[in-house]
């Protein structure tokens, strides 16, 4: 069933499983979905080993990483532009 959503994120199906288990991401990325990792809990050295195995487990297909960041600190308009056309650019079509 692809859909507009499918083409957006480059999946197969419009599925999205968030998660903090490394296992149901990269499950659902490899199924065809998108599989979103739950970064808060994790401290940077043991995120990158979850992402690292992910990077592992996916057969090259995209997940994503789900972060908080506060009000005080979000991006202005023009950065959250910038960054979100710098990340369409680097997505493998």
């Amino acid at each position: 069933m692809k859909t507009r959503v499918c083409d957006t994120f480059g999946i197969d199906l419009p599925i999205f499983a968030f998660s903090h288990c490394r296992d149901v991401v990269a499950a659902v990325s490899k199924a065809g979905g998108l599989g979103v990792l739950g970064a808060l809990a994790f401290s940077p050295d043991q995120l990158e080993i979850e992402l690292n195995w992910i990077d592992e487990h996916v057969d090259g297909k995209p997940y994503g990483v789900d972060v908080v960041m506060p009000a005080k600190c979000a991006p202005s308009r023009e950065s959250r532009s910038s960054a979100t056309s710098r990340m369409s650019a680097a997505r493998p079509r």
